[in-house]
């Protein structure tokens, strides 16, 4: 972003959190930061930051000169009675008019139509400085449809404690160096995982309340924000239920997966990741497979778990987590299970459904309340081949190809895209390579990472549309268009005259790509 004093903000990394850097007259210091509190300034770097300062105060004030300058506004205090409050937005809505400056003080209330009115009037600025108010719903609201519309802008928070990680998460990038904030600020930053995240939230009763409400009621404001990646995660908290990335797995499987076939088994999950490496899991797989032989893929297998729900076979390689088992569900958990497993029965016809659950197991709570008719093996393998047998007229019939058919659920699920292309899947001892007609179109690393060839063949999933020859990576001024479903991390397609010419890692969603001044917004891998 360029304004009086030539400030430019790169986004470099975004996963909630957000690495950046900013470009002051060729000085460049790195976000997030720790700001410097002086008297009459915040020291960034080698960069000054004039503080907020009152208006009434502001004429008579001798100010300082400050590479970056801030417009002095009135300080309205959140609980002011709604008339005074007014009056003092209406003016603090005229300085803004007026005052040239490269920061400004957002000063919120706790009347939504005062708020929109102030929000309306605000224009790109550099920096925009929040106070940490009593209602995190204000707060959230109007960070978020602030950071839509200058996505490009920096963003202060005078957050404490153990809410500097949230806030780290959320996306704010200047702090203060005060009482234990390095602290925090240095421990996330190390590790920067949402487990960490729920953890500090326990630090108080603030910190817990703020986290919840983002979790339950600005999903869609952050989900876009955080990278589509499929590494190990932990899940150690009931608020984990909650976390964004775990209510996208459950969203995101039921509207990109289908069930293959209509005679479907429900298994327990198990400790090790992948399930099928699992003791459990290898002993029903090479039951199934004796029984079932060259038609063991024409039997569905979903694993129910907590706090993802449902992994089906097919996508267990994206499921890499962790939880303490206690054999205890709460509510919640079974309500969400049984929720998206219903979901996913309710797009096939007439499903058969075997339940392989032993006569205990939490797991039946979840089952309860579903829509179809359940044949319960109790956890008798001698009991599940009974059922098999009664049922065989579903299965034994041309199998499906076992791992064609876990492709094309790998490809649709992770490109947002039901494709019914011949994909294939080919586990080598050092590498997992994914095929079509023969041709390698891919690899698979934590998630599907396609080539040229691969990328050619679903260019309409998930792309970003150039005009240009592809050397290197692609700058938010170079795109033309793009699919706004991209999320930070996922693989995108370039295309150059409906043809892919590239493919490469997006470093912010699509909904952000065009309205970054500046930045890469792709990684190229290949060409």
């Amino acid at each position: 972003m360029s304004l009086e004093n030539n400030l430019s903000f790169e986004i470099l990394y975004e996963d909630g959190y957000r690495l950046g850097k900013v470009n002051l007259d060729d000085h460049i210091e790195n976000t997030p930061y720790i700001l410097l509190n002086n008297k009459d300034y915040f020291q960034f770097g080698s960069m000054t930051i004039e503080k907020p300062l009152s208006y009434l105060v502001a004429e008579t004030y001798k100010r300082g000169k400050y590479d970056l300058s801030t417009v002095p506004l009135v300080q309205i205090p959140f609980d002011l009675p709604i008339k005074e409050a007014k009056k003092l937005s209406s003016l603090n809505i005229s300085i803004i008019k007026e005052e040239k400056g490269d920061c400004l003080p957002i000063y919120l209330t706790k009347y939504r139509e005062i708020n929109q009115e102030l929000f309306e009037s605000i224009p790109k600025k550099s920096i925009y400085f929040f106070k940490r108010i009593a209602d995190e719903r204000i707060l959230l609201d109007f960070y978020f449809r602030l950071k839509e519309k200058y996505p490009s802008s920096i963003f202060f928070i005078d957050s404490k404690n153990y809410e500097i990680p949230i806030f780290l998460f959320l996306g704010f990038d200047l702090f203060l160096a005060e009482e234990n904030n390095e602290r925090f600020f240095s421990e996330y930053l190390s590790n920067p995982l949402p487990e960490l995240v729920e953890m500090y939230s326990n630090g108080s009763v603030n910190s817990r309340r703020l986290l919840r409400i983002l979790y339950k009621e600005f999903y869609n404001s952050f989900e876009v924000h955080l990278r589509r990646e499929f590494k190990r995660s932990y899940y150690i908290d009931d608020i984990s239920l909650d976390r964004p990335q775990v209510v996208r797995w459950r969203k995101e499987v039921e509207q990109y997966y289908t069930i293959p076939t209509n005679i479907v088994l429900l298994l327990p999950c198990s400790a090790k990741k992948p399930y099928r490496v699992s003791k459990s899991h290898t002993k029903i797989i090479s039951f199934l497979r004796d029984i079932l032989k060259d038609k063991y893929s024409n039997l569905s297998q979903l694993i129910l778990t907590s706090p993802l729900g449902v992994v089906p076979r097919e996508l267990e390689d994206y499921a890499d987590y962790d939880i303490p088992v206690t054999g205890h569900w709460n509510q919640e958990e079974l309500d969400s299970l049984s929720g998206l497993l219903c979901s996913l029965l309710n797009k096939c016809n007439n499903p058969v459904v075997i339940a392989h659950f032993g006569e205990n197991s939490p797991y039946l709570k979840a089952l309860e309340t579903l829509p179809f008719e359940i044949q319960y093996t109790q956890g008798s393998l001698e009991e599940l081949k009974s059922i098999l047998d009664a049922n065989r007229v579903l299965w034994d019939k041309e199998p499906l190809n076992e791992y064609k058919t876990k492709a094309q659920k790998m490809f649709s699920f992770q490109f947002k895209k039901e494709f019914d292309l011949p994909f294939n899947y080919v586990e080598r001892r050092k590498t997992t390579d994914l095929t079509f007609n023969k041709k390698i179109i891919g690899i698979f690393q934590n998630k599907i990472k396609v080539n040229v060839i691969g990328g050619e063949l679903i260019k309409d999933s998930l792309w970003v549309n150039i005009d240009f020859d592809l050397r290197g990576d692609i700058f938010s001024k170079g795109i033309i268009s793009n699919s706004e479903n991209i999320r930070p991390g996922d693989d995108v397609i370039v295309q150059k005259n409906n043809k892919c010419i590239g493919v490469g890692e997006a470093v912010v969603s699509g909904d952000m790509m065009k309205k970054l001044n500046r930045g890469k917004v792709v990684k190229i891998r290949a060409r």
